[in-house]
């Protein structure tokens, strides 16, 4: 029947002749494989690197990336009497014959080898997949594993946190047409992923995703919970034939969601052709990459993450104006794991170090632009905020609490990669996360040169807002750009922040905020941003579902009052007259006597100096730097 012993050890059977499988020796009468499996050019350790974790870095070179050869560190050959050895001469001798649906591609004449990838592609008796003599490469759907490689002149990090601060090399733009896209919120769900791992909410999402996950909704005048999550699940499982009203699921839009964006994206990307994309987390839902931290060393992304990667981003987005683009990312509550901690979410940021446009090197990290022909330059913060969904109650907020006790495993921790130890320890380890980010970024602005800084987080405008404030007011943050609330918005409250633009972007990967309204040109549930960036101002347009621009702003260069720039700036008396010279005469004669309070550290004898100075901090009245304070 065309197979060998199984005490012939690993072997194929050729022209009525058993031949040792690739990587086994014939020694001692018969085949042997010491070790189980063989995998060549297995992983290696990343080198050390000048760096400790928490170190920030700045690199500014642009070295051209090394290009090397693919080799799948997790292929290799079943030790015989192994699970997957026994299964393979099964098939061969018993189970091409008795069911041949189940081993499509293969044919009783075919060799050990394919029928060994004809199990590892269906994931059974945990067989690697052959390193050569396999079933024809299908890249999309069974990608190999890969080694991580140098990456514009950086090395793969040994643990995830490595290059938290890390400034990646310049980009430098040239022209004058320049734009930005700006998405979050995007990554649906995955479906059934090689090994048979499984991200599926609902019949029907076993197939390729990208799947809308289906969330709860809120009646965007009241605010009040107008459809719950497993019903919005039932609305997607039953083909809307178990949907209440409700629940506004409409096949049209919510089911292709991710794609319907994207197809915009990829409209106005060959129109705009964006320099590269700002992408504020929540990358893949529901729990982000599958697998746990840890699982598999940074100097790798298994062959699983890659096709949730290829299923759900690479697949997707592309075509002229987005291939090789960068995609300047963070982290969303759900790529930590939504409800646990525990998530794969060491291998999105182990996938810059795959991929020629992901850029997601740490949690918190940094991306200058410089456009040479404009003559100016842009500096992005990108900062992880999702201490707001870790709670520090392990009880609260189940469904929502990185940090809660219900959905993580007894026992959950990613201490062996610097994450959180436990989920008593999981709020204070976010808590940490936060301060030493805010405090970097503090410092970034405060000394930055740039002409414009935007800062990008996955919680909405409006989280910490006396922290954005005065990124704003002293340090001149010039716009925040945001998601996590699944929809497209200007913030409404600019004066929470001191005036700073914010907005908030939703792309599609889950069940927008509120009810699509489908008759609406100008529904906003579900989109992404083009930002058109110049030395004089950004404009910024909200792009729907449908394409349609439904709202627009413009930013101008903000100079905060407490940045190198600042010092340099020359001083202004105000002119008898006008609206500073006003306020002043007034503070100085009235106010501080009938509310002191509002002036702390002055006194009427205070100079006029004194006065102008806590406006001109406070940006009122046209108040400009005093020249003797």
């Amino acid at each position: 029947r065309g197979y060998c012993e199984e005490s012939q050890g690993p072997a194929m059977c050729l022209e009525g002749n058993c031949f040792c499988l690739e990587g086994s020796v014939f020694q001692n009468g018969k085949c042997q494989e010491p070790g189980g499996v063989v995998s060549p050019g297995g992983p290696t350790e990343a080198k050390e690197v000048s760096s400790t974790s928490g170190e920030m870095l700045t690199t500014t070179e642009e070295p051209e990336d090394e290009e090397e050869e693919e080799v799948d560190p997790d292929c290799g050959i079943p030790k015989a009497g192994s699970d997957c050895f026994k299964k393979v001469k099964w098939a061969m001798s018993d189970g091409i014959y008795a069911n041949p649906s189940w081993y499509p591609g293969v044919t009783p004449q075919s060799p050990f080898t394919m029928f060994q990838d004809s199990l590892y592609r269906s994931g059974e008796g945990g067989c690697p997949r052959p390193c050569s003599g396999g079933l024809p490469p299908d890249p999309l759907h069974y990608p190999t594993s890969v080694l991580t490689r140098k990456m514009r002149g950086i090395k793969p990090p040994k643990h995830p946190f490595e290059y938290n601060g890390i400034e990646w090399p310049k980009m430098t733009i040239r022209g004058t047409n320049t734009h930005v896209f700006a998405v979050g919120d995007w990554g649906g769900l995955a479906g059934t992923l090689p090994h048979n791992s499984q991200i599926i909410q609902y019949k029907g999402g076993q197939t390729m995703g990208p799947h809308t996950m289906g969330r709860y909704r809120t009646n965007a005048k009241t605010h009040d919970l107008s459809c719950t999550t497993p019903e919005m699940a039932d609305c997607f499982g039953t083909n809307g034939t178990d949907c209440p009203a409700r629940c506004g699921w409409l096949k049209d839009v919510d089911v292709p969601a991710q794609h319907l964006v994207a197809d915009q994206m990829i409209k106005r990307a060959k129109a705009n052709n964006p320099d590269y994309l700002l992408n504020v987390g929540d990358n893949f839902y529901w729990g982000g990459i599958f697998g746990k931290c840890g699982e598999t060393p940074m100097s790798k992304v298994n062959d699983v993450t890659r096709a949730q990667f290829n299923w759900i981003y690479e697949n997707v987005y592309k075509g002229p104006g987005l291939d090789g683009k960068p995609w300047l990312s963070v982290l969303g509550n759900h790529d930590w794991g939504g409800r646990e901690m525990d998530a794969a979410w060491d291998q999105q940021i182990a996938y810059t170090w795959v991929s020629k446009r992901w850029v997601l090197p740490a949690p918190y990290w940094m991306q200058t632009v410089d456009y040479v022909d404009q003559g100016f330059t842009v500096e992005i913060l990108m900062i992880d905020s999702n201490i707001e969904d870790a709670d520090e109650d392990t009880s609260a907020n189940p469904e929502h609490n990185i940090c809660g006790k219900l959905h993580n495993p007894p026992g959950s921790s990613c201490a062996k990669i610097g994450g959180p130890s436990s989920i008593e320890s999981c709020h204070d380890w976010f808590q940490k996360l936060w301060d030493e980010g805010a405090t970097w970024a503090t410092e970034k602005l405060q000394k930055s040169e740039a002409h414009w800084q935007i800062m990008v987080t996955h919680f909405p405008c409006g989280h910490k807002t006396k922290f954005y404030k005065e990124m704003h007011l002293k340090y001149g943050l010039d716009l925040l750009v945001t998601g996590h609330a699944h929809y497209q918005l200007m913030y409404w409250s600019p004066e929470k922040l001191g005036g700073l633009k914010c907005f908030i972007t939703g792309g599609g990967g889950i069940t927008s905020e509120n009810n699509v309204e489908v008759d609406n040109p100008d529904d906003h549930q579900y989109g992404f941003f083009d930002l058109t960036m110049t030395k004089e101002s950004i404009k910024i347009e909200s792009i729907n579902w449908r394409g349609n621009v439904i709202e627009t702003e413009t930013v101008e260069p903000y100079l905060g009052t407490e940045t190198r720039k600042a010092e340099l700036e020359p001083c202004v008396i105000p002119k008898p007259g006008s609206d500073c010279y006003k306020v002043i005469q007034w503070a100085m004669k009235d106010g501080i006597h009938s509310n002191p309070e509002w002036f702390p550290g002055l006194t009427s004898a205070s100079p006029v100096a004194k006065f102008q100075e806590k406006f001109y901090k406070e940006h009122k009245d046209g108040c400009g730097k005093p020249c003797d304070a």
